[in-house]
């Protein structure tokens, strides 16, 4: 990362504008010896008083003094509270980070594309591919059966990762192993995998072979034999449930965040209503294959659906000017959700398995550059459209925090459900009277307990941030409805998943 001085000082700097970028690497490098990580807010927040001393008489960084601007800015800063706003936006904005105009110029070899924008060459091709990688022997690496089976079944090796911070590492990585599968059919080496943007209808050519379904050529687990061919639902109701589960305005939230917790949502007691929210709502949306995580990676719109969240991840990334182990580990909050940044800093968490020793050998350093690193690239939506970045909202603060509070939106979580209890993908609908206003789903396997990411978030809550005016004037309530109806109905016991609560949040503001 390289940093240069600026003509002026920042009259209203930000972490994510100026400051972050204030910091070059081997300032890192040599601070982090000293126990201090200049890439963390939370660190440089905690320490401004100590690095202001230290750059305001010149004493570091050693040999390269900060310009009485820089200083003045980092000073400005503090004086208004430690901001964190918005990344630069505009190549007139770049003194700070120069980083802007080393994405806008990166070029790469591997363009995925809005599925519904190919061509009929294209299309053929990654239809010559698709079936090349099916007709291939189960034995094979680069088969269909072999690369759908990384994701859960066949057992023991269940490697996928949800709802912990390395889900879109591994996806990533995933992609990346079955792209290649694709390429290894001859006359196909530049093929690239298309993506299904979730916030459009279901596109027509993945109703048709090779992508409407695929038949498993032997058994995976005694639930599903050999013949098993993967179904959904059909396509207005599926359709209704993306609807119904707020998959888009999901997507929507999480473009608008600036942290990845956020941006995330679930772990580290984020608000669950962003990317993954809209992940599981959309693999339950879709049914059936593709809300048994055990085989969802068999039903072959998995592909075209991970493709998108891949390319939501990088766009976000591009947004934040995170796409470099510097910008990313800026955007995390190192205090509260300290297992992501380990993931990245510490060598024995940066396992990607089974992709790290096997081919295509990535571990979490390796994918976080999608463009220089894998070569890989995404062209616009058919729909694309720009989300704007908004004020960070929070349910509750530290009380020596200056904030305003939204009346017009409430955060009501439901939290305290025990997953472990409930067999398998399931929904929480929030009623008003008795009439469904708000759902959000869980994807997981029927045997719970043999997930260890499972298991290791076994207590898991829901959000569903709405108008104030549509949650008051009536009774509330909550119903936990599981896709495996044949425990317990329709209707999982709330005693039975750990009697879970419901709590109303007005939303606070910081920035």
């Amino acid at each position: 990362m390289k940093t240069t001085s600026t003509s002026t000082s920042v009259t209203n700097p930000t972490w994510y504008g100026q400051i972050r970028d204030m910091f070059t690497t081997q300032d890192q490098q040599h601070m982090a010896a000293q126990g201090l990580d200049l890439a963390s807010y939370e660190a440089v927040v905690n320490h401004a008083g100590d690095i202001y001393q230290q750059v305001a008489v010149g004493n570091m960084p050693p040999g390269r003094p900060w310009s009485p601007d820089w200083v003045s800015t980092f000073l400005n800063w503090m004086n208004n509270g430690y901001p964190k706003g918005v990344p630069v936006t505009s190549a007139n904005e770049v003194e700070f980070d120069a980083r802007l105009l080393s994405i806008a110029a990166a070029p790469a070899g591997r363009i995925r594309k809005d599925i519904t924008t190919l061509s009929s060459t294209e299309l053929n091709l990654l239809k010559k591919a698709f079936s090349g990688i099916v007709a291939k022997a189960p034995s094979d690496p680069n088969s269909y059966f072999v690369q759908a089976g990384y994701h859960w079944f066949p057992a023991p090796n269940t490697y996928c990762m949800h709802h912990v911070p390395g889900y879109n590492p591994w996806h990533r990585a995933y992609l990346v192993s079955f792209e290649n599968a694709l390429r290894s059919v001859p006359g196909c080496e530049s093929v690239t995998l298309p993506y299904w943007d979730i916030t459009t209808p279901f596109p027509d050519v993945l109703k048709s072979a090779p992508f409407d379904t695929y038949v498993l050529p032997q058994a995976v687990s005694p639930d599903y034999p050999e013949g098993y061919s993967t179904s959904r639902f059909d396509y207005d109701t599926i359709a209704q449930n993306l609807l119904n589960n707020g998959v888009a305005d999901d997507v929507n939230r999480a473009m608008s965040k600036t942290d990845w917790e956020d941006f995330h949502g679930y772990w580290s007691d984020a608000n669950y209503n962003t990317i993954i929210a809209a992940h599981d709502g959309g693999h339950n949306s879709i049914g059936s294959t593709m809300g048994a995580q055990e085989v969802a990676a068999f039903d072959p719109v998995f592909w075209f659906f991970h493709c998108n969240w891949d390319r939501l991840f990088w766009e976000w990334q591009k947004k934040m000017l995170a796409t470099d182990l510097h910008g990313l580990l800026t955007t995390i909050n190192q205090d509260s959700d300290p297992l992501s940044y380990q993931i990245f800093n510490e060598a024995a968490l940066q396992s990607l398995n089974p992709f790290t020793s096997n081919p295509p050998e990535l571990n979490t350093l390796a994918i976080i550059d999608s463009v220089a690193r894998l070569d890989v690239d995404y062209g616009p939506s058919a729909t694309a459209s720009n989300v704007d970045f908004l004020p960070k909202t929070q349910r509750t603060l530290a009380a020596n925090k200056h904030f305003t509070v939204q009346t017009s939106r409430v955060n009501v979580r439901v939290s305290g459900i025990n997953r472990l209890k409930i067999p398998g993908s399931f929904s929480v609908h929030l009623q008003k009277d008795g009439k469904t206003i708000a759902t959000r789903s869980l994807f997981q396997p029927v045997a719970v307990q043999t997930c260890a990411n499972c298991v290791a978030n076994a207590m898991s809550h829901f959000d569903f941030e709405l108008p104030l005016a549509e949650v008051s004037g009536g009774k509330l309530s909550v119903w936990v409805e599981p896709v495996n109806k044949s425990f317990v109905g329709d209707r999982f016991p709330q005693k039975l998943m750990g009697n879970p609560v419901i709590d109303v949040h007005l939303l606070l503001q910081t920035d």
